[in-house]
């Protein structure tokens, strides 16, 4: 990342989502795990404060949205956040994250795991939950752990953690 590029972090917009639905498709497609622009819609409906997006050259480099549980599980691809987000939920799942193609290799995914990493600390969450196909190495620069692996759409994705009270004391 160089010096002079400016880059924002913001909540993410109405007019945003048509963006990060064509980047989740270009980073998930592969993977068969892209999901589709309804639910990111849907996601946010029901926690804007949980959804954020990265800019940079006037244009969306990278996302990353979020929901509230009550209780630890595993997140499922496409999830209806009406039914999963609950306001007083102390566990954040991480839903989706992505950076743009052209982006990567310039820390934007650590930014967006940062703000989210802090959204979390904001809601009084603790504990963050995500699953993952092949990004295991971002997460566990923030000391994420692997909780166990699980197969849906015939993809192997990886779960993973991490606990808040210990990571604040970290940091």
């Amino acid at each position: 990342m160089s010096d002079n590029t400016r880059i924002l972090v913001r909540n993410a917009r109405d007019q945003d989502i048509s963006t990060v639905t064509e980047i989740d498709n270009e980073a998930f497609s592969p993977y068969g795990t892209a999901e589709k622009l309804e639910t990111f819609q849907r996601r946010l409906n029901i926690f804007p404060d949980g959804f954020i997006i990265l800019v940079t050259n006037n244009e969306i480099a990278a996302y990353g949205c979020s929901e509230k549980w009550l209780q630890e599980r595993e997140p499922g691809l496409d999830e209806d956040p009406q039914a999963t987000h609950q306001p007083e939920g102390r566990i954040l799942c991480i839903t989706a994250m992505a950076v743009k193609t052209k982006y990567r290799g310039n820390g934007y995914g650590l930014l967006i795991l940062d703000k989210l990493i802090e959204i979390a600390h904001r809601e009084g969450c603790k504990k963050i939950i995500l699953e993952t196909t092949h990004a295991q190495g971002l997460f566990l620069k923030r000391g994420f752990k692997t909780v166990h692996t699980r197969t849906e759409r015939e993809i192997s994705l990886d779960v993973m953690s991490l606990d808040i009270e210990s990571y604040g004391s970290k940091a």
